[in-house]
């Protein structure tokens, strides 16, 4: 009879302990979304472009997530995944296709997580990597008005106190899938009566906790077996945690930073939670592990998977939150640095000089080339050089617009700009472009090598500027005394100059270049020489590069250091040479004549030669006329007959008068014209016989006339 009211009295204590927890766990979050919010670390915005956030999952419950700007001032242009906010919801959000995590390249996650108060937890959200059929609609298999807390809106629904088969709990997880959980509430309920009502899978681990697991994997699932007195028996399910970190406070109202990092090739995820504080200083009590993945989980094709937090919980009313800090591939953009020297419109790179006083314009050009969002928000911290001072600065956007800067302070070492325009494949580029002067200096003086930084909370990228050497505006002058000269025709001219650079103790006659231009033509241009005498310089003038007349050579005086001199001009006239005879042939003879009684013409032999020698220069003319006298025999009698000249198919007699044979224009200074080399067989002098001559061996005289002028 005792043993009935010991039975009650126990059950009784049982009720009442767990009645005396529900008030503790049914108070209200505290620390809600709307403090959580106000309270974010900075992270992305534009989230939409990178996640989805469905409406109603696989399973037809309605998802509670949603996104949301954060209204903490210290983080602007960031925005929250509110996945949980009250009781009995489950929410979360999923990477859309182009954001998948590839497994075959290392990739590199960053979110801040909250996970509710300490007096009022929900039951904790997981990160999951998934590829479910179901795509960015999967989630666990919980029904309507049913929500189960335990499953985090991932693993497997225990609601039949009669299943035993584990497989069918794991096909109601996400399927093809890993998830790292950060479990607030510890469900560990493992009476007859509790059996089925979801609430078991952290049986002997009271505590808060992190751990992984496969979510349809059978393995995953513990069958437990729970008995009661004239009852048949219960089953429920406990879960295996893998990689478990126990003993850990999750839900403190505070928010919480996770690192995951996917190694390819060790196939190996690294999670750090905690490792530092909201306010970016390090937290020493951060928690650090690796597990290797098994990828086949996933039956993924192509090696993408998607990623995503998903969250859920019970009666307990909570906020959870995400802040998605970095993922990969948001954006993809370059930037680049070009130098001009405006004064001479002149690509300034690495090791060059610039003078004193020249004007000088910085471009940096940033160029997006794709991405999942926007590069919005743009910071532009440009590290500036040395020795040059900047009067003007604006930013120039692909499509057109402009925004006018502060140009930085003379002497500021660097400035930071912020781009009013995002970047896109619509309007890809912007440059920021500064001007200004090299500074006067008194010296030689580097401007040093640069690295700007181009940046936003998504992307970061550098450009160089180069290193190059300001140098001091020097003034050079060039002397030349006389400035005219007159040479004979084949002669060379010796020159000597001066060069002087006022106040200058730098300059040695090898510093300074000489730049000569003879006729419109560059001449090699050439160093002086610290063998002649100081600012003194030698240059020798050869008589082929002279024309016959009036050359004008121009000379101008360089240093090392880019100054110039002004320019000065020297007259140099070639005196002309003569028209003359260079080679007359002393005898020529024409071809035998076989006599018959009848007239016959013939040609010459190969003895002929006739060249004229023109040196009075270019475009000097002349003519050349020939005339004969009577040719006779050794006897003194006279050779019936003519001497004719043929050209263009026409015939001319030759008399004692002077007929023209040839005339020309000079073409250089010194011309060798012969008037033979192109006679023919229908061209030249020919001799035409009489019918009435008689044998014999006759001579006579052709007398050749050059003119200086064409007739």
């Amino acid at each position: 009879m005792r043993q009935v009211p010991k039975l009650l009295l126990t059950g009784l204590i049982v009720v009442m302990g767990f009645w005396v927890g529900i008030p503790s766990a049914w108070a209200a979050d505290e620390t809600g979304a709307a403090t959580s919010l106000a309270t974010a670390p900075s992270g992305l915005n534009q989230l939409d472009k990178i996640i989805t956030v469905p409406s109603v999952f696989s399973s037809g419950v309605g998802n509670s997530a949603a996104i949301k700007d954060v209204t903490n001032a210290g983080s602007p242009n960031t925005q929250a995944v509110d996945v949980i906010d009250g009781n009995k919801q489950i929410g979360g959000f999923w990477s859309k296709d182009a954001s998948r995590l590839n497994l075959n390249q290392d990739t590199t996650i960053k979110m801040w997580l909250y996970l509710g108060a300490s007096k009022t937890v929900g039951d904790g959200m997981a990160f999951v990597l998934q590829n479910d059929p179901n795509g960015t609609s999967a989630a666990a298999q919980i029904k309507s008005g049913n929500i189960i807390g335990e499953t985090l809106g991932t693993w497997g629904v225990d609601t039949d106190n009669k299943q035993q088969d584990p497989q069918v709990i794991a096909k109601t997880a996400i399927q093809n899938s890993w998830a790292l959980e950060f479990d607030t509430y510890a469900n560990t309920l493992t009476s007859h009566s509790d059996a089925g009502k979801g609430s078991s899978f952290d049986k002997g681990n009271k505590n808060q906790h992190i751990a992984t697991g496969y979510p349809a994997l059978a393995s995953t699932y513990n069958k437990e077996t729970a008995t009661a007195w004239l009852s048949s028996d219960r089953y429920y399910f406990s879960q295996n945690h893998n990689y478990l970190t126990n003993n850990i406070s999750l839900a403190t109202g505070t928010w919480h930073h996770l690192v995951l990092d996917w190694n390819a090739a060790a196939k190996t995820m690294t999670y750090t939670f905690d490792d530092i504080n909201p306010d970016g200083s390090a937290n020493g009590n951060g928690q650090s592990k690796s597990e290797v993945i098994d990828t086949s989980q996933f039956n993924s094709a192509d090696g993408y998977v998607r990623w995503g937090m998903m969250g859920a919980t019970g009666s307990n009313k909570t906020a959870n939150m995400v802040v998605i800090e970095s993922v990969p591939n948001l954006v993809n953009a370059k930037a680049a640095v070009k130098v001009t020297d405006t004064t001479k419109n002149k690509t300034v790179t690495a090791g060059a000089k610039v003078k004193a006083k020249h004007g000088l314009k910085y471009d940096y050009t940033l160029t997006y080339t794709d991405g999942q969002q926007d590069w919005d928000n743009v910071e532009a911290q440009l590290k500036l050089p040395k020795n040059v001072t900047f009067s003007e600065a604006t930013v120039t956007y692909a499509d057109g617009s402009k925004q006018i800067l502060t140009a930085p302070a003379a002497g500021a070492e660097e400035i930071t700009y912020k781009l009013g325009k995002a970047l896109h494949a619509a309007n890809a580029t912007a440059t920021i472009t500064l001007t200004g002067q090299a500074d006067n200096v008194e010296v030689n003086s580097n401007t040093t090598t640069t690295t700007s930084t181009f940046k936003n909370k998504v992307f970061e990228t550098t450009a160089d500027s180069p290193d190059y050497t300001i140098t001091v505006d020097q003034k050079i002058n060039i002397f030349m005394y006389p400035l005219t000269y007159t040479v004979a025709k084949g002669k060379d001219l010796a020159l000597n100059g001066l060069v002087l650079a006022e106040d200058s103790e730098q300059l040695t006659n090898d510093k300074i270049t000489i730049h000569p231009t003879l006729n419109g033509k560059a001449l090699d241009d050439f160093q002086m020489s610290n063998d002649d005498e100081s600012a003194v310089f030698k240059m020798t003038v050869k008589a082929d590069q002279l024309n016959v007349g009036e050359n004008t050579l121009v000379l101008w005086a360089s240093d090392m250091d880019d100054n110039e001199s002004e320019e000065i001009t020297v007259k140099i006239t070639v005196q002309s040479g003569e028209l003359g005879f260079k080679t007359v042939a002393n005898n020529s003879t024409f071809k035998p004549i076989t006599l018959d009684g009848k007239s016959h013409t013939t040609d010459r032999e190969g003895d002929w030669s006739v060249i004229v020698s023109d040196e009075r220069g270019k475009g000097s003319s002349w003519q050349l006329q020939a005339s004969v006298g009577e040719f006779t025999n050794a006897a003194g009698k006279k050779l019936p007959g003519q001497v004719l000249f043929k050209k263009d198919g026409q015939t001319t007699v030759l008399t004692d008068q002077g007929t023209a044979i040839d005339s020309r224009t000079t073409t250089s200074d010194t011309d060798d014209y012969d008037v033979t080399k192109n006679w023919s067989s229908d061209s030249g002098l020919f001799y035409k016989s009489n019918a009435a001559a008689t044998p014999g061996s006759y001579s006579g005289k052709v007398t050749w006339t050059l003119n200086n002028a064409p007739s």
